[in-house]
């Protein structure tokens, strides 16, 4: 059973809390911010389910905020910390700020944030595990340039929060590397949440000429790949393999491995390890990879795909800045 409560900050933000009412006060308590609903979507959902499954692993007392925005984040951030919870996680680069000017007022609380971070700010208590956007952002340009027919590619980001600059950046160099005369569009949704949007911004790029359009918007992800579904172009799924949701669009997905960079924050948490530290996930990592076959597409892309990840492994295809 699952209790719903209000917590009153200036703003008011729903908690679910994962216990019942009469919860054991004896487990640490640990909570975790995340933008949107973490029952739709994919990288708010399958970020909650790690989660979760983190907090039983160490025997922690879950809470969790849904559609926490980033002005909102410092007040959030200070409520928790003074209500006495120990461990609190943000799954989104756009909560670095607040974490950083929030976290030197409670020493006696570990802050983590989850997709990217540049600096700690020297913080000994806050640590991130930091998913490497260049690399992933130069994968997914490598995959789509590879596949486009036209050499007109785009991709819709919602907003342009660290993580999502970044990864746009390293788009456009990915596929330039493939196909130097590549076009590649990009644009904000504005929003992470808004599908309508997302989609007309899609179909305007598909008349424009894109014949793959790369989704980077979380939720609003949705109206991109229905767009290519109902336009006949190829697009992936994101954070999560969703080749069902689009049979006749999707050719890949990324696929975050979520469940491994909880855990660690969980064991890390429970060693003492926290503070000060940035962790990276990438593909060396096993912190994400591209779920396998390729559909709607030659195994020649699949393989020239993959043959650059493996020298981006290896080290032998060095991204730069």
């Amino acid at each position: 059973m699952k209790m719903k409560m209000m917590l009153a900050i200036g703003v008011s933000a729903a908690i679910s809390c994962g216990s019942v009412a009469h919860a054991d006060e004896s487990k640490p308590r640990v909570a975790a911010l995340f933008t949107q609903t973490v029952t739709q979507g994919a990288w708010d959902m399958a970020g909650y389910a790690a989660f979760k499954a983190m907090a039983a692993k160490e025997g922690l007392a879950p809470s969790y905020l849904e559609h926490t925005t980033y002005e909102s984040a410092p007040s959030v951030l200070r409520q928790l910390a003074s209500d006495g919870v120990p461990l609190i996680i943000a799954h989104s680069s756009g909560y670095s700020a607040a974490i950083k000017e929030v976290a030197p007022s409670f020493p006696n609380t570990q802050f983590v944030l989850y997709s990217y971070e540049g600096s700690t700010a020297s913080l000994p208590n806050y640590s991130a595990w930091s998913v490497d956007w260049d690399e992933y952002g130069f994968v997914l340009g490598v995959l789509a340039a590879t596949a486009s027919k036209s050499g007109h590619i785009a991709v819709i980001s919602g907003e342009p929060i660290p993580s999502a600059e970044r990864t746009v950046q390293f788009i456009k160099k990915g596929a330039a590397y493939v196909n130097p005369k590549v076009k590649v569009d990009s644009a904000y949704v504005g929003s992470f949440t808004d599908v309508a949007r997302a989609k007309e911004i899609a179909i305007g790029a598909i008349a424009r000429g894109a014949d793959f359009v790369i989704p980077s918007a979380d939720t609003a992800d949705a109206g991109i790949q229905q767009a290519a579904d109902e336009e006949g172009v190829l697009t992936i799924g994101s954070y999560a393999d969703q080749s069902k949701a689009f049979p006749n669009s999707v050719m890949t997905s990324t696929v975050m491995n979520f469940d491994k960079s909880y855990a660690d924050i969980g064991k890390h948490y429970a060693d003492r390890q926290l503070g000060n530290r940035i962790v990276t996930e990438n593909l060396a990592t096993n912190g994400w990879t591209l779920s396998t076959p390729f559909a709607h597409i030659g195994k020649d892309v699949q393989e020239k795909v993959f043959k650059v990840i493996d020298d981006i492994k290896s080290g032998k295809l060095k991204l730069g800045e």
